[in-house]
Order: C-alpha cells, then structure tokens, then sequence
C-alpha cells in the first residue's frame, strides 16, 4: 500500500494548499472522533491531447486500479471514468472536457496552452499546471463559455476534491447529519439539484462545499481570486447482492462539478 500513500500523498498537500477548508473539516470530524477515510479524489482534463484520460490512466492502471465504468456529460461536455481498486477504497473519478465542442474562441484558447506542452513531458496527476498561466482576459471568456475549462486553464493535473466516505462514521452516520454540522459551523454547500444529490434508491448519495476563494495573479490585472478546490462528502448503499455501490450517479456527478462556480457563471 505504500505505492498508493506515496501517491495520495503528494495529492493532499497539493490540493489542501489552495483548498484550507479541507484542513479545517478534517480537524472538524477528528475532534468528533470520526475516522477520515476517502471515498474518492477527482480529476480534471482535456481530451484528444497529451493530458487526456487515455494518456493519464496508465498511472493510475500502475498503482493497481481498474477500469470500473464510463460516463458522459452532454451539457458539459465531458467523459468521465471511474476506477477501483482491490485494497484500496478510495476511488479515481477523472473527466475530461470535448474542447472540440467548444467555440472555436474557446478553442483557440485552450490549444494556446495545451501547445506548450513539450513533447516529451511525462505528464502525472499531480503535474499541476504544466502551460503558462493564461490571461485574465481569456480566463473569463472561458468562464463564460465553461467553468470546467476556465478552472482547468488555471489549476491544471492536479485534485478537483477529495470526498470523506460518510459510511465509515460512527456519530454522523447519516449525510444528513454531516451537512447540518457543516452548515450549522458556517459552511457554503452546493445547492444546485438540492444540498443531498441523489436518493438511497440511486445507492449513492452526495453533497459538497463550494469551492475555497484563493489568490491567482494575472499578468494582466495582477491579483484575482478566484475558486480553487471543495470538499465532498458520500453516503453509498449496499445493492442486491449487499456489496456497497461503488460507481456513481451521472444526475449527481453533473451538479457536483457545479462546486467550483464563481457565480460568475451558469456552469
């Protein structure tokens, strides 16, 4: 299992730097003595490029996961898979935008950065931004047009969420409970399709914070905040054959990536 914590590892801190309300609910649930397992951690991308889901997976095929299901976002543009693994219960759930379903401004954006990727870059889940960081300007014309896209121009490889697997709690048993606590200490959750994504019919069910607000500076204007990463929370259920449910809900997952919106933006 240390090939997965060297993994994971590096993928906290990383995410945890620009996302301090993950710190803070952390030590929020192991002050109440609940355990902080992940369900799953979550990636952005693009496809048909270096950086697509097609070249990323290999890494994570060499930690020892497994093609588990496929998705497909039509409003967002986006494909998606989910992995498993054997002896892990952390999930990977990584996405991709169709960049070609864009306009063409958009795409003429989004090639501008994926171009600077050289050739030989062996690109990782935690590369980060591996492109220059693009102007404000075209920051906002991809808001306008895809926050998914504008939120990737900026943060690049890197953790969307990581997700605390509410069913390993012992005092907050129900999703229900975790997010009257999270919003009785002040937090903003996502609302978009309800607080609670899903029914216990759907065997998942799922809620988030909206993202963290975190300082960028722009050659541009200078300094911007805008949103970097959010803390999710899932509850699954056992199916038939009373193992757990371990895929995910397209209906959910669409309104879950509405985490990062500004408002400046219809997602």
């Amino acid at each position: 299992m240390s090939a997965l914590n060297d993994f994971f590892a590096p993928l906290w801190h990383q995410y945890s730097a620009v996302t301090p309300q993950a710190l803070a609910i952390q030590r929020l649930f192991a002050a109440e003595g609940e355990p902080l397992i992940n369900d799953h951690v979550a990636f952005r991308t693009f496809a048909d490029c270096a950086v697509s889901i097609d070249n990323l997976e290999k890494e994570i095929f060499a930690l020892g996961y497994e093609r588990f299901d496929s998705y497909h976002f039509e409003q967002k543009k986006l494909d998606a898979r989910c992995y498993i693994h054997a002896h892990s219960s952390t999930k990977i759930f990584i996405s991709e935008l169709l960049r070609f379903n864009l306009s063409a401004t958009a795409q003429n954006i989004i090639n501008n950065l994926i171009e600077q990727i050289p050739p030989e870059t062996c690109v990782h889940l935690n590369s980060g931004r591996i492109w220059k960081l693009p102007d404000y300007a075209d920051y906002l014309t991809l808001l306008d047009e895809s926050e998914y896209a504008a939120w990737l121009s900026v943060w690049g490889l890197r953790a969307n969420h990581f997700t605390l697997f509410v069913n390993h709690f012992k005092k907050y048993r129900q999703l229900s409970q975790v997010v009257d606590l999270l919003q009785k200490q002040g937090y903003q959750l996502n609302s978009a399709g309800g607080v609670i994504k899903g029914t216990a019919d759907d065997l998942l069910i799922q809620a988030s914070t909206m993202a963290d607000q975190y300082e960028v500076e722009f050659s541009d204007v200078g300094k911007r905040r805008i949103t970097s990463c959010y803390y999710e929370f899932a509850q699954r259920f056992k199916q038939p054959d009373g193992q757990l449910f371990q895929g995910f809900v397209p209906g959910s997952a669409d309104k879950i990536f509405e985490s990062t919106n500004s408002g400046d933006s219809d997602g």
